[in-house]
């Protein structure tokens, strides 16, 4: 009989990312690396780690259980992440799912998989693995360990949220604020350092409150310091999304002046319009955010600077999209998330008033989308004769070559040839579609930075 193979489709945020990583390493250790799958539908088990932050995610999520569901019937789905805590039953009574682990039982995964691909034979009933996830109080240390490729990693180093945002369902299927303590992440990532890896990235549903759950308390900006002394082989690390109010002064001069932390800051807005974010529970208004993206600019000329944006909430009217458009127009910023409105029960928004149809929600989205495509090219037109660093990836650019990442969260294209998991500075010769292009005679004049 065969050797059954596995599959790993994350959807979602970093955090949701870096927990998928965590369950593939867990499985590569156990049932060797040639177990994988090369697509969800070659897969005799194939784990689904879900979003829930829209109802578009949760749709992703059913579209692919039934394309996988026609092409390959014999494949045992396990359905986990956000989604998995928000709906199980709904989940388990989808064609193949196999288990519905939910948030609260996500370490569990790995053994799940594993117990299937040794199977022989298989029963059909769904099973469910979920409870309150308000239970959980502490964020384990070794239960999320997740990795990009081999060459940059991510840790979840918070998990949760405490914040009231009248729109996000999240803190109900991630449960409180909780934070890895500093000397759990430092021993990640010394690990992960002793590996190869030369970029770790610091993820968490709400990093910014990092540390306020444990004693003694530790700050975002004072886990980064020990991270940098305890491990002085890091090479280079980034911090994921940042809410406003959080990204203090010392964050911001860690990102300008720190060789070893990436330009780069990605900064939730959500709206322009102070009276939207008022009912989005937002605690800031859109000056004090402006404010905030032009003192990073003052302090970074170079930083890549990022945000989400919804469009289509409640109440939101012309005038109200026009603000938005205007700052994200006026500002520093130099990519989007851009998303619309979705009720999720249980919300205090699901139940405002006065909802914007779907067709102008989605002109509005547009209309943002092609403003940051302006000015995102700008932004990347500022490099083109200059010399960068880049990370060379071990993944294709989708144009031929190799993908490479800048310090500033740019992809350059390079020859295959360059040898990945390398620095190199690389001397740039143009934009070529969302990123850049390395001058011909690149070969020639890379030179490794460490």
């Amino acid at each position: 009989m065969p050797e059954k193979k596995f599959h790993i489709v994350n959807f979602g945020c970093r955090t949701s990312q870096s927990e998928g990583g965590a369950i593939q390493a867990e499985l590569s250790a156990t049932v060797g690396k040639a177990a994988r799958a090369e697509s969800p539908f070659h897969a005799d088990v194939l784990i689904i780690n879900s979003c829930t932050v829209t109802e578009e995610a949760d749709r992703d999520v059913r579209r692919l259980i039934r394309r996988v569901a026609r092409r390959n019937p014999e494949t045992e789905i396990i359905l986990t992440g956000c989604y998995a805590q928000r709906r199980p039953e709904e989940l388990a009574a989808m064609p193949q799912v196999r288990y519905v682990v939910g948030n609260s039982h996500k370490g569990m995964v790995g053994s799940l998989a594993q117990e299937r691909l040794e199977a022989s034979t298989d029963d059909g009933r769904a099973e469910i693995f979920c409870s309150e996830i308000f239970t959980d109080r502490r964020l384990s240390e070794t239960a999320y360990q997740g990795s990009g490729g081999r060459t940059r990693a991510t840790i979840k180093v918070q998990d949760g949220c405490n914040a009231t945002c009248s729109f996000c369902i999240i803190p109900t299927v991630r449960g409180p604020g909780r934070s890895l303590p500093p000397e759990g992440v430092v021993g990640q990532v010394r690990d992960l350092v002793g590996r190869g890896y030369r970029e770790v990235v610091f993820s968490g549903i709400h990093l910014g409150s990092y540390g306020r759950d444990i004693e003694p308390r530790c700050s975002l900006n004072e886990l980064v310091s020990r991270t940098l002394d305890d491990v002085p082989a890091l090479e280079r690390l980034r911090l994921s999304s940042i809410e406003p109010l959080e990204v203090t002064a010392e964050i911001i001069d860690r990102v300008a002046h720190d060789s070893r932390v990436a330009t780069h800051l990605h900064v939730p807005m959500q709206s322009g319009s102070s009276r939207i974010l008022q009912a989005m529970r937002r605690p800031y208004r859109a000056p004090e955010y402006a404010a905030l993206v032009e003192r990073i600019r003052g302090a970074a000329p170079d930083a890549a600077i990022g945000a989400d944006v919804m469009v289509g909430f409640p109440g939101e009217t012309d005038d109200d999209f026009l603000m938005t458009y205007r700052l994200i127009e006026e500002s520093s910023l130099t990519y989007l998330h851009v998303f619309p409105y979705s009720p999720r029960p249980g919300t205090a928004a699901a139940d405002y008033p006065n909802p914007v149809p779907e067709h102008v929600s989605r002109f509005r989205g547009q209309q943002l989308r092609e403003l940051i495509s302006r000015k995102n090219e700008a932004f990347r037109r500022r490099f083109v004769g200059r010399e960068i660093s880049v990370l060379v990836l071990d993944e294709e650019a989708k144009s031929g070559g190799r993908a490479t990442l800048s310090d500033n969260f740019i992809k350059v294209r390079v020859p295959e040839a360059l040898e990945p998991n390398r620095w190199h500075h690389i001397p740039i010769s143009g934009v070529q579609g969302p990123g850049l292009e390395a001058q011909d005679s690149m070969m020639t004049t890379a030179a490794e930075i460490f």
